[in-house]
């Protein structure tokens, strides 16, 4: 059996018809045993990047500076800490390109970042095709601070809801409305769109359109990927500093967060 609130979340969504549940969400399951040969694994290795391939921070030094945390700056090691990678076997997620096997998001530093905007260089989500993931998981160190982090694996379950469900008018109906709160208390969901997103026009939260977010170029490493959003997540997922009870949300080529 899936973790509770993935059975609740599949409860409310029986509640409409097979040929209402329309759109398909994915959610972390830490109690599922994971297939063996997948890679879905928060903190810990990534798979298929080479020492050389790894995203580095050129300004980690004045990050850990500013975050009162030297004691873990490695002149030798600028590389950003691996948050999670997603296995995108068997996965059906608009937005994520072609050929796509593992997604995969790095952050300067777990404890203190900056990733307050689209385009920050705190973040950096990398898709990997076949050939690079079959190089495996990554033998070497990992980055000295990243090792203090808890690694684990788990397993993705799929639910079928309705798209309807990221309808604001639609919340009236009050299986949706339901629903939609059942989704929005997951630690972590793939697929749909973002839920409590503020539009305040800050510099430290995500502003205007989803559909016009900033589309500049970010890592060279792996596969071109287009500015979707595919993915939020809380810090009950990975332990990342996202604020006040904050939710990172994840697109094609950037994350951010917002908190309260």
């Amino acid at each position: 059996m899936a973790t509770a609130y993935i059975e609740t979340i599949r409860g409310f969504a029986r509640q409409f018809r097979a040929n209402e549940r329309n759109l398909t969400l994915y959610f972390p399951d830490f109690d599922a045993p994971p297939a063996s040969h997948s890679f879905n694994r928060v903190f810990g290795p990534p798979v298929g990047v080479s020492q050389r391939e790894w995203p580095v921070y050129p300004r980690l030094q004045e990050l850990l500076t500013e975050a009162d945390a030297l004691d873990r700056w490695d002149p030798s090691d600028l590389r950003m800490e691996h948050v999670f990678t997603i296995d995108l076997d068997g996965v059906h997620l608009y937005g994520v390109p072609p050929g796509a096997r593992a997604m995969m998001l790095f952050l300067s530093n777990a404890s203190y970042h900056r990733a307050f905007h689209w385009g920050n260089p705190d973040a950096a989500v990398l898709f990997l095709g076949e050939d690079e993931v079959a190089r495996g998981v990554f033998q070497g160190p990992i980055p000295d601070r990243s090792r203090r982090r808890w690694s684990r694996r788990f397993a993705l379950a799929a639910v079928d809801v309705p798209g309807d469900l990221f309808d604001p008018e639609a919340q009236e109906d009050p299986r949706i409305s339901a629903l939609h709160d059942a989704v929005w208390q997951a630690p972590a969901r793939l697929g749909g769109r973002p839920i409590w997103v503020r539009n305040d026009q800050t510099t430290r939260t995500p502003s205007g359109s989803w559909r016009h977010i900033d589309t500049s170029p970010g890592m060279k490493v792996g596969l071109a990927s287009s500015p979707e959003f595919l993915m939020q997540f809380e810090r009950r997922f990975a332990d990342v500093n996202l604020g006040n009870q904050g939710v990172m949300y994840v697109t094609g080529q950037s994350a951010c967060f917002q908190s309260f």
